[in-house]
């Protein structure tokens, strides 16, 4: 990997560690300072979303240190042990996403949210069959793909930032919160399949010709 690459994904990493933390300090804040709902028991919301914010902590933590080659080649005893805790995370994070999703009072992002933890989850099965096949290849590309799943919760909360400035053309305040919902996750998705599939596909289309 060239110089500018490894800049380039530490700049990267850095970026998202700051919006992670930023994410995890409001999102405890938010849970020691809201109001509880009437009917509202500990159980049903509270305890599934400090859990589900707390799994975060060694997803974000773990995602760097998986995806750097040279801990892979060195001490791949390593990169399987943190690979095993990072899709348990995962998978433990999906499920409570799964359920705080599909009973969140704000309808208009119940669907976003409902499905993007159904994917996130599938996407972390995947990974783990595929490394149980030892189709590394494939398990790579949908570790991947869970980790943009992972990071949407980031996504949502800076495109939320600034009082939703950056959807403010959208006069609707619930249409503004479904559409942050779909993006946060829908966009990352987008971007992971454009560099996995669509653009290595279509990259010899624009190869000179060969007459």
């Amino acid at each position: 990997m060239s110089v500018a690459r490894r800049w380039g994904w530490a700049w990267f990493w850095l970026i998202v560690a700051v919006a992670a933390a930023w994410f995890l300090t409001d999102s405890f804040a938010f849970i020691a300072s809201r109001e509880v709902p009437m009917g509202e028991t500990l159980w049903g919301r509270r305890v599934w979303y400090v859990a589900h914010v707390a799994l975060a902590i060694p997803v974000l933590l773990i995602a760097p240190i998986q995806f750097a080659a040279s801990v892979r080649a060195r001490w791949p005893w390593l990169h399987r042990a943190l690979g095993r805790a990072y899709l348990g995370a995962s998978m433990l994070a999906g499920l409570f996403a799964l359920h705080l999703g599909s009973t969140i009072a704000a309808q208009e992002t119940q669907v976003p949210l409902t499905l993007f933890a159904a994917v996130w989850l599938g996407f972390v099965l995947l990974a783990w069959q595929a490394a149980r096949r030892r189709r590394f290849d494939v398990h790579r590309a949908f570790v991947i793909r869970a980790t943009a799943i992972a990071l949407s919760f980031v996504w949502v909360r800076m495109m939320a930032a600034g009082g939703g400035v950056l959807l403010g053309f959208i006069e609707n305040a619930e249409l503004r919160a479904a559409t942050r919902g779909w993006l946060s996750f829908v966009l990352p998705l987008l971007v992971v399949e454009a560099w996995l599939s669509w653009w290595p596909s279509a990259k010899p289309l624009f190869a000179p010709r060969r007459d």
